[in-house]
């Protein structure tokens, strides 16, 4: 009975870090939708202002009360303001393109991501990664091609903010990993957050001082624009987002300091699935033909390197920096 019990508790480990990550792009889907829809009333700068503060409100109160707050603050600095410098970039490339492009397109697009961290994984952390790992992550970035199409009539550069925003996402994702394991998941989120105030508050005060054409701002408020008049709507929205940005950041730094990166990744797609819907529920836009197969491609190429995780593990490879790599080393040089 007790073996039995083991095992049943040990198949409950396993499976919280993939539902601690479903529960995070569920947070993040209704997230990107809320800001979707108040993208022409507010700019991003006043966006990751009001809505960072009361992220940093409501991190406090929940650390008072479960009695965590000695948890806020990060043991050491430097990794944790490194890895939130690089999720700002994230936010910031993908919100930027969310006026200009389908939400379909932006998180297709963006969902190169978890291909993207089981890269990063190989190099930074010695992860494993066969032939056939490799082959899904280059169908998943020909179906990025697909959904980009750069070079062809009707291209814009815009379209590769989404790329950007995922490579700066997965890098933030396997630093977690990396170089954040022993700081608390409130601390990393509590850190960001103060970065986001941070670079909200300068983009509000300075944007407006700059010598910039008034065609250009009326043309891409969301870019260019200080602090704009909050309507009910528009601020309800960005609360919500405090909360829903919470939940996800949390549940996602919990499931990648639990588990591999390169298993986890691959349930980020749950996000993918939902953006089409909500495109055709709220806005009446249906994806075109090269979105859903580019989509199609990479779902597919997560779904393999889902499935090639699900085969009984191999021998975990020692992260750079556990043990000193010698030449004899078994297993050849970590990340090769």
């Amino acid at each position: 009975m007790s073996m039995a019990a083991d095992s049943a508790r040990t198949d409950a480990a396993g499976f919280r870090p993939i539902g601690l990550i479903l529960l995070a792009m569920l947070g993040f889907t209704v997230q990107d939708v809320a800001v979707k829809l108040v993208a022409e009333d507010i700019s991003i700068w006043q966006m990751q202002l009001v809505r960072s503060a009361a992220v940093l409100g409501l991190l406090a109160l929940y650390a008072y009360v479960i009695g965590r707050r000695g948890e806020l603050i990060p043991r050491r600095w430097r990794w944790p303001t490194i890895r939130a410098v690089v999720m700002a970039g994230a936010y910031l490339f993908f919100y930027a393109s969310l006026p200009f492009l389908s939400l379909a397109q932006a998180a297709s697009a963006f969902f190169v991501g978890p291909l993207l961290i089981t890269l990063f994984a190989t190099v930074l952390l010695g992860e494993p990664i066969g032939p056939r790992r490799l082959i899904a992550v280059g169908v998943g970035f020909l179906g990025v091609l697909v959904i980009v199409r750069p070079g062809t009539e009707g291209w814009s550069p815009i379209s590769l903010m989404p790329v950007a925003a995922a490579a700066c996402y997965a890098l933030g994702m396997v630093l977690t990993r990396w170089r954040c394991r022993d700081e608390p998941g409130l601390a990393l989120t509590f850190t960001h957050n103060i970065f986001y105030t941070a670079l909200g508050a300068v983009g509000v005060l300075v944007l407006p001082l700059l010598p910039i054409a008034e065609e250009t701002r009326s043309g891409a408020p969301f870019l260019f624009n200080g602090w704009l008049t909050l309507g009910l709507l528009p601020l309800t929205l960005l609360l919500l987002t405090a909360g829903t940005h919470m939940v996800g950041m949390l549940c996602s730094v919990a499931a990648y300091r639990d588990a591999e990166a390169s298993r986890i990744a691959p349930f980020e797609y749950s996000y993918l699935v939902l953006m089409p819907l909500f495109d055709l529920a709220i806005w009446g836009i249906w994806p075109d033909v090269w979105t859903l197969l580019g989509m199609a491609l990479i779902i597919a190429a997560g779904g393999f390197v889902a499935w090639r995780e699900g085969r009984p593990a191999r021998p975990r490879v020692q992260f750079k920096g556990e043990v000193p790599w010698t030449p004899d080393s078994e297993g050849g040089k970590p990340g090769a």
